[in-house]
């Protein structure tokens, strides 16, 4: 018989990042997004409200992202973590009864809610399941594989979507945003499977959320090498969440047919799973200024490349390539990440740090959003050139493993 405790009893040989790796397959799931621009623009929305969508998606992650990441940690990084599955559910739910630009803009609130739970815990939760020896390299391994588990659920996703809704009917895109609720509410039952990790260190004192806050805060303000990560993955964001509605709109306009919507970012999804599967053998292979540099810069060359483009077969080549470039850096930066942050605070850091990246790229989301409406290539370009000038500009030390400003002398560890 079906339950919850026949699900948890066929996971017991697995790692708590294997099982996290199953249940990211499952909740993303989202065969809607390939069609979303040409349902929304159905819907009657501009470019610039669709826009204004993943921005709002944003905003709302950053307002919650303090708040839910001290939750986490008053709580479990494991209840965060399911959560933050259930308000997943919520907002596809939402989103498929919407009927108006402020229901759709409810939808993203409780979206980006749900993200802002998932930003700390789910890193805090799978980290501090690891063994302690080499584990920085261990958790961007992890990571990668949770990633190429979340970018195989998408070639699945988007491919089916090529196929079903190749049309672009109503009725056919309303069926992927069906069948992506159920994928997520599975993912819920197989969240609440979970349990800690027997090693995992529960305080004597409760924390009051004013001392989680200090002490997140404190992590990142005594650690250079840890602000300098975090300057490297702001001055070198690739924005991929707005590259997820923006390319459909490229798509639209260099006359790609309507079946390469889903299938272009299906492809693209095949090769996130292989950078994600190869990122963490990056650092051993070329040392941390190489590594971060070839994982960062890519994207910007791809960029000016879907800029100077207005080819059918090379937009859609790009865009495959260019999908699984953007997703090279993020195991890499998991593991530097947590390598400088105490667990007493865990969560609070990462979710300080998450709404401080938030900000920089809601802020930009709105630049863009306005520049795509007057020309996509303009767009790509200065997405190109401010993705590069960040790549070449900072730079990490190889010697030391800290970040340092070009024609700036190395800062010493600690």
């Amino acid at each position: 018989m079906f339950s919850i405790g026949s699900l948890w009893s066929r996971t017991q040989g697995l790692t708590i990042a294997q099982r996290v790796a199953i249940i990211s397959f499952l909740g993303q799931l989202y065969f809607f997004v390939p069609v979303m621009t040409p349902y929304l623009r159905g819907e009657g929305l501009s470019m610039a409200q669709i826009a204004g969508l993943q921005t709002a998606l944003l905003w709302a992650q950053l307002v919650m992202e303090v708040p839910t990441g001290v939750l986490a940690d008053r709580l479990g990084h494991r209840r965060s973590y399911q959560l933050a599955l259930v308000l997943a559910v919520g907002a596809e739910i939402s989103f498929l009864f919407a009927q108006n630009y402020g229901m759709f803009l409810l939808s993203q609130l409780i979206a980006g809610t749900g993200f802002a739970f998932a930003s700390g815990s789910v890193d805090a939760y799978v980290y501090e399941s690891l063994p302690s020896h080499n584990r920085t390299q261990r958790m961007q391994r992890a990571r990668g594989e949770i990633g190429a588990a979340t970018h195989l659920a998408s070639v699945v996703a988007y491919g089916t979507t090529a196929v079903v809704a190749a049309d672009l009917s109503h009725s056919r895109m309303v069926l992927t945003l069906l069948m992506g609720i159920v994928g997520l509410s599975i993912a819920v039952l197989l969240g609440l499977t979970l349990r800690d990790h027997p090693g995992t260190k529960r305080p004597a004192h409760q924390p009051t959320s004013a001392h989680l806050l200090r002490t997140g805060w404190r992590s990142i303000r005594q650690s250079r090498q840890l602000q300098r990560v975090m300057l490297l993955s702001l001055v070198a964001n690739a924005f991929g969440a707005h590259l997820l509605v923006l390319y459909q709109d490229y798509f639209l306009q260099v006359g790609v047919s309507g079946r390469w919507f889903g299938l272009a970012l299906s492809l693209g999804s095949v090769v996130a799973v292989g950078t994600q599967l190869v990122a963490w053998r990056l650092i051993p292979r070329f040392g941390t200024r190489r590594a971060m540099l070839l994982a960062t810069g890519i994207p910007g060359v791809l960029y000016l490349g879907m800029a100077l483009n207005n080819r059918p077969g090379l937009a859609v080549m790009l865009f495959v390539i260019q999908w699984g470039a953007i997703h090279l850096s993020g195991p890499l930066f998991a593991g530097l990440y947590n390598e400088y942050l105490g667990d007493e605070a865990r969560a609070t850091s990462l979710s300080l740090i998450s709404g401080i990246v938030t900000v920089y790229v809601g802020a930009m989301g709105i630049v863009l959003g306005w520049l795509a409406g007057q020309s996509l290539a303009v767009m790509f370009g200065l997405m190109g050139v401010l993705v590069l000038l960040g790549a070449v500009l900072v730079r990490l030390d190889p010697e030391s493993d800290v970040v340092s400003m070009r024609d700036e002398p190395s800062a010493a560890p600690g």
